[in-house]
């Protein structure tokens, strides 16, 4: 009988990338998988996709992001997601549970006082570190509430609770074992692209046609403080001086939405800067076939220096040169594959004359775009990263049989 897991999230399935991934890729190498959601869903139900099964739980999302925020402070999330653990646990025996993000690792002392499984923790981000820059974190009320010392002290305690531990990159792994996780115990997986999944998906041809008059700079991803696109939009300004049919594409949402489409408006960039919102993964592609230059413009903080930015790989899979900041991960990544240009953060100056320079040479554009595909095949897929997450599961089940 196959290993039996349930993953645990607090996003709506399926639609966070990673856990999809982890998910489906289990569930092929012959493991059973069941996920329990907890989002802002119309009714709880239980559904199948792909041969998953979703618990899904429904949590308004003020009450939710409440909670989270306070995790570190008020442990309502713990009780109540150790609840729902133990709910599903009851109709279904499951050997391991699979915890996705540090908010909800608190449950899990309460849920292992009551059951013998498997404990695996699923860190995503330095959810700590980010902290520092959210800005719902660090402005008023929420910033008199929050106490980043109390959440460092907690998430020391939570790590504690997990046989296993899975990061992003080995910069995650390194801040792990500095906080007491044994090395062995750490796995990294880190968030590279499904090529197969990616390279199915049918091209937008209406998307395509929009932009295929313009040389288009593209960001994906989520809009908060700490990914820099106010020096983006402000760099704009002088490349729109220098050739208004540069366009920046900008596909996403966030907490500094707002602010960005004023900044924009405030210097006359509207023809030149357009706001998709988020768009479905299968829309991605087309958007990808339709730009010049991918941008990774994050600020240079603890969480960014450590980060595995998923659009990284997406942008070089498809060809697509990298123009980012100088943060510790990606700096790496695209100085040593040689897929892109990178600069001092928040440099908007130096933003639009790599823009500019990359407008002008299509040489260099097309070494890039060569380098950073080749590197996908060969290295930053997931197929390579799927056998790390499956390769975990089988080192439990030897460690059950001795």
């Amino acid at each position: 009988m196959s290993v039996k897991i349930l993953m645990v999230l607090d996003k709506a399935f399926p639609t966070d990338i990673r856990v999809e991934k982890e998910a489906i890729s289990l569930v092929k190498a012959g493991y059973s998988v069941g996920i329990l959601s907890i989002a802002d869903y119309e009714r709880n139900e239980v559904i199948n996709h792909k041969g998953i099964t979703v618990y899904r739980i429904a949590l308004s999302k003020f009450i939710a992001d409440k909670m989270h925020g306070l995790a570190a402070m008020i442990p309502w999330i713990d009780y109540y997601v150790a609840k729902k653990i133990i709910e599903v646990l009851s109709n279904e025996d499951y050997d391991a549970i699979h915890v996705h993000d540090l908010y909800l690792f608190g449950a899990i002392r309460l849920v292992r006082k009551k059951v013998n499984k498997w404990f695996v923790g699923d860190l995503h981000e330095n959810y700590v570190d980010a902290l520092k820059d959210y800005k719902w974190s660090t402005t008023y009320p929420n910033k008199l509430i929050v106490s980043i010392s109390k959440w460092e002290r907690k998430e020391k305690e939570w790590l504690q609770y997990f046989d296993r531990l899975i990061v992003v990159n080995e910069g995650m792994k390194d801040k792990n074992i500095a906080k007491g996780v044994p090395e062995d115990k750490i796995s990294v997986v880190s968030n590279s692209i499904d090529t197969a999944t990616f390279s199915n998906y049918e091209i937008d041809e209406a998307i395509i046609d929009r932009y295929q008059d313009f040389f288009t700079l593209i960001y994906v991803g989520g809009f908060v403080s700490n990914r820099g696109l106010e020096h983006v939009v402000k760099g704009m300004a002088t490349v729109k001086e220098y050739n208004s049919n540069i366009k920046l594409l900008l596909v996403g949402d966030g907490e500094v939405m707002n602010t960005l489409q004023q900044l924009t408006k405030q210097l006359d960039l509207e023809d030149v800067i357009d706001f998709e919102g988020w768009q479905p993964q299968n829309k991605i592609r087309s958007y990808l076939e339709a730009s010049n230059v991918g941008l990774v413009p994050f600020k240079r903080t603890p969480q960014t220096n450590n980060s595995s930015s998923n659009k990284l790989y997406q942008y070089m899979y498809f060809g697509v040169p990298v123009l980012a900041t100088n943060c510790t991960s990606v700096k790496k990544l695209v100085d040593e594959e040689q897929c892109g240009i990178v600069y001092e953060e928040e440099s908007q100056d130096q933003f639009s004359e790599h823009v500019i320079h990359l407008f002008e040479d299509a040489k260099v554009r097309e070494k890039y775009s060569k380098n950073g595909r080749e590197a996908v095949k060969l290295k930053y897929n997931w197929e390579k990263e799927a056998k790390k997450l499956i390769n975990l599961y089988g080192q439990l089940e030897k460690e059950q049989k001795k």
